[in-house]
């Protein structure tokens, strides 16, 4: 059912890396992200856009950026490849929780204490749209312009994974679980709602030392002396406890201790947890970021690709003008259309209701509405987003729910949208030698799969549980062709390790010798490689393991020969060689 998720029971540490296996594919493995950055786009995935409106006698601004996670680089993955050969690298999808800002301690700004969301994310990149009122977007302008130092940010964020499966049952009363964690928990403290506030890594090692002290009856009784088993259990336990009782926290902004929040219930009851059962939970992790690191320096040289300045006319008298701000999913099939519709109920100046609808569209991220102004305050209004997507030579349409905003200014973020999207790019070095083709499945709506440099991403509305693609890679200088090995079910970059023949490989040669001969020499070749390697077989040694290191999925096999005869076909995998005799 979640094939292709994460693996919680199987997370690895390998050259200070951490990896997790993809569930129910053995030969695929996700990387856990190092740190996040502002993308390094040409041009910079940065923009603070100034707005100064006679209509309002006001400054305003809104603040563009996208964020990059980061992950290890080829070099550093040699080490997993040479004890996984054959598996793939991927990098792990992160869905992104909110974001918030570090200011200065000696610049009193609004954007402290606030919690933003994501406009939108893909396996690796995640944008935000930020709207700023006057004093916010002047500590900004000021903060590129004049090098602020110590400005951060902290990026929030969950992976979402299958929970391990152990053949435990938990009894326990929520209630009384909860007041002993609250208090025995190191740094714990309350927040609004019945809540108390959580340091993930430090709950989950309470669990783990203390959990035989704990009001919980576990069936079987848990192994003594067993530490990775009542780790395992502990986190186990901690994921279905969250699923039950938890929900998203974002930390103080200058920390980076990822953080929960669980639910203190008012009344005792009792709750089974059967670990053994397949289930999906979200464990949190946290990254600090300094947001303008990158854009200062280019503000020093050329301010005006960073900061643009608009002057907005005066309204004609009687008008209302609602800004809608969005990201338009990357890569969206041209038949896949997104359209918001606005509402501006009958007010007492204008008796009547206004409705107008305008589609998103790609490279822009501004609509702007204008209606008859209907009452003499300040008015809410009502939005409701669509998606519409062709089906057996019709458009069928996804509509969101309709809902409220009481601002003038409108941020949807990617939660807004009725469904959600499977977003998949292709990673750049990786595109400048490969081009992806592919066919993409949701409840059995098809649609081409196309990946390359010049359309690095694919975007596509998610249907229903049965959703994935299926991809090949092709050479941009030849015919080779090499299939995705396993389906694609989560956004994903697709690069040269998401292939299980790139990398360290190693092969079993075992060589038959015929009786009369006492030994032969071999001489092995990668594909692509002017180097060789020799070996000498015998009679007692008659196997050997050839390791060689594959620059190109479509050239991942190696070739042999004897001393005196022709070279084999290129071959891949274990080999079993028979020598004749003379």
């Amino acid at each position: 059912m979640y094939q292709g998720y994460p693996d919680f029971q199987q997370i690895i540490i390998c050259d200070n890396q951490r990896f997790i296996a993809g569930y129910q594919q053995n030969d695929a493995y996700f990387l856990y992200p190092d740190s996040v950055s502002i993308l390094a786009a040409n041009p910079l995935a940065f923009s603070l856009d100034i707005v100064r409106s006679y209509s309002t006698d006001s400054i305003y601004g809104w603040l563009n950026f996208t964020t990059e996670l980061q992950f290890a680089g080829v070099q550093s993955l040699t080490e997993f490849k040479q004890q996984h050969p054959d598996t793939a690298v991927r990098v792990l999808p992160v869905l992104p929780g909110s974001l918030g800002f570090d200011v200065p301690v000696e610049y009193h700004s609004a954007l402290s204490g606030q919690s933003y969301d994501a406009t939108w994310y893909s396996a690796q990149c995640i944008q935000f749209i930020i709207l700023l009122n006057s004093a916010s977007t002047q500590l900004i302008e000021k903060t590129l312009l004049d090098d602020i130092l110590g400005f951060n940010a902290r990026l929030d964020g969950f992976v979402e994974g299958v929970s391990p499966r152990l053949a435990y049952t938990v009894e326990f009363d929520p209630r009384a679980l909860m007041l002993e964690l609250a208090a025995g928990v190191k740094g714990a403290y309350p927040v609004e709602g019945e809540r108390v506030a959580f340091d993930y890594g430090l709950l989950t090692q309470y669990l783990y030392q203390n959990i035989a002290l704990l009001p919980l009856k576990i069936t079987p009784a848990l192994p003594i002396n067993a530490p990775e088993e009542t780790l395992l259990f502990s986190q186990a336990f901690l994921d279905r406890l969250y699923n039950l009782l938890g929900t998203p926290y974002a930390g103080p902004a200058a920390s980076n201790a990822a953080l929960i929040c669980l639910t203190v219930p008012a009344y005792g009851g009792r709750v089974i947890f059967p670990l053994e059962t397949e289930v999906l939970s979200r464990r949190p992790l946290c990254f600090i970021l300094d947001p303008f690191a990158a854009a200062q320096q280019i503000a020093k040289i050329s301010p005006d690709t960073i900061i643009h300045r608009t002057t907005a006319p005066p309204l004609p008298a009687g008008e209302l003008e609602i800004d809608v701000y969005y990201t338009f999913p990357p890569g969206l099939k041209s038949s896949v259309f997104i359209d918001i519709q606005l509402t501006v109920p009958a007010g007492d100046i204008y008796p009547l209701e206004q409705k107008q609808t305008q589609s998103l569209v790609p490279d822009s991220s501004r609509l702007t509405f204008r209606f008859h102004n209907s009452a003499l305050e300040k008015q809410a209004f009502f939005y409701q987003i669509r998606v519409s997507y062709p089906q057996d030579g019709a458009y069928c349409t996804l509509s969101g729910e309709v809902r409220r905003s009481d601002n003038r200014a409108l941020v949807l973020d990617y939660a807004a949208l009725p469904c959600n999207f499977l977003t998949i790019s292709i990673d750049p070095e990786f595109a400048r030698q490969s081009r992806i083709s592919g066919i993409y499945h949701s409840a059995g709506w098809l649609q081409d799969l196309a990946l390359t440099e010049a359309a690095p991403y694919f975007s596509c509305p998610i249907l229903g549980d049965d959703t994935y693609a299926e991809a090949t890679a092709y050479a941009l200088s030849g015919s080779e062709a090499v299939p995705l090995p396993m389906p694609i079910t989560q956004a994903t970059t697709i690069g040269a390790y998401s292939f299980p023949q790139f990398g360290a490989q190693r092969a079993r040669i075992t060589v038959h010798l015929p009786a009369e001969m006492l030994k032969a020499v071999l001489t092995f070749q990668a594909q692509n490689d002017s180097r060789t390697t020799e070996h000498t077989f015998t009679h007692p040694q008659d196997s050997f393991e050839y390791q060689w290191n594959v620059t190109s999925i479509f050239a991942a096999g190696f070739r042999y020969k004897t001393a005196a005869g022709p070279w084999s076909p290129y071959v891949t995998g274990d080999q079993t060689i028979d020598i004749k005799g003379e």
